[in-house]
């Protein structure tokens, strides 16, 4: 079974648009303490109920609806072969124990969002908490899960203001605050953001100072060590892992900048990469290089092309037959985001 990949916090959520938006009146379930109690039949606590008995085992894709009704298979083709994220537990009175694992799990399913409709999404969350909760903390798990996915809705709505600077990344990452604050309560969103959000406090704050131009470079490094350092270590693993190819991108642009050859390149790569990471990085610059040559020549082609319509209509139809016959699905979609942000980067101001 491959597990489902889950986005760890720190990605920022790109907004846009607006809505007038009605506040759920539901309460939020309150945070509990996960306390120990006597072993089930199983010889697990029964404060773990729902939690999988052993790394990677498979949970129930679901089975039945909110309503009794079977679930028609298959599941959603990027389910298949995957193992359930997330678990849930309950204290020794029975009630829900809110945590990241709660709504890793509503994120698991949710996932294939576009493959099934919301209503079906929301069946299998269900279905899979009715197999692991007593009735009392199912009917907490059940106004949780209805006040996430109302945020989750609220937040493609959102209105924030547009640009890509350290300030308005932080207007985004407050106003997704509040947003959470308004529809899940205080307790469950912490419970559920908290480490995401204190990620994200530091990622903006790093931005900042990488922005600096009164610090010097080594200030600046020491400035982002200590900044590193204020995240629980397995966070700092983490931002470490995902940092990584950034920073040796980097290096290599400044040894390409002081004039390295290629094979300058390919020695630096295996002394601090080794030889098999080295054979992956050249083929992804092969990979770039090809792509980058596609893109180039289609854009060429398109310019060329609808430069010789004048009529709008015929102009936007050629565009997209050549779009269609020069890219996999895949790759068109890749494009269009492509056409997007240097659209959106064409609109903002010339500082």
């Amino acid at each position: 079974m491959k597990p489902r990949a889950m986005l760890v916090g720190g990605a920022l959520i790109v907004l846009a648009g607006a809505a007038t938006l009605l506040l759920r009146t539901a309460p939020p379930a309150q945070v509990r303490e996960p306390v120990e109690s006597a072993p089930g039949p199983s010889g697990l606590p029964s404060s773990t109920v729902g939690r999988p008995a052993r790394p990677g085992a498979a949970a129930p894709m679901g089975a039945v609806t909110g309503a009794g009704e079977p679930l028609a298979p298959p599941v959603p083709g990027s389910l298949q072969d995957t193992t359930e994220d997330g678990a849930l537990r309950v204290d020794a009175s029975g009630h829900l124990v809110l945590s990241a694992d709660v709504r890793r799990l509503f994120d698991y399913y949710l996932s294939a969002t576009g493959e099934e409709s919301p209503e079906s999404l929301r069946a299998r969350i269900i279905a899979s908490m009715r197999a692991k909760l007593p009735a009392s903390a199912l009917d907490e798990a059940l106004r949780v899960l209805d006040d996430y996915l109302a945020y989750r809705q609220a937040a493609r709505t959102l209105e924030v203001p547009a640009g890509s600077g350290p300030e308005d990344v932080a207007g985004r990452l407050d106003a997704v605050r509040r947003l959470r604050r308004e529809h899940l309560g205080t307790e469950v969103a912490d419970a559920f953001f908290a480490e995401d959000e204190q990620h994200d406090a530091v990622a903006l704050q790093r931005m900042r100072l990488e922005k600096d131009t009164t610090l010097s470079s080594e200030e600046r490094a020491r400035r982002i060590e200590a900044l590193e350092e204020t995240l629980p270590a397995d966070l700092r693993a983490l931002r470490q892992e995902a940092l990584h190819p950034l920073k040796q991108q980097a290096a290599e642009r400044e040894l390409v900048a002081a004039g390295a050859s290629a094979e300058d390149l390919h020695q630096y790569r295996l002394s601090t990469e080794g030889p098999e990471a080295t054979a992956r990085l050249e083929a992804l610059d092969q990979e770039r290089a090809e792509w980058q040559r596609k893109l180039t020549a289609f854009r060429a082609k398109r310019q060329a092309l609808t430069a010789s319509i004048a009529d709008p209509t015929e102009r936007a139809a050629a565009a997209q037959r050549l779009l269609v016959d020069s890219f996999s699905p895949e790759e068109r979609v890749r494009v269009q985001a492509l056409d997007a942000m240097d659209a959106a980067q064409a609109q903002q101001p010339t500082p």
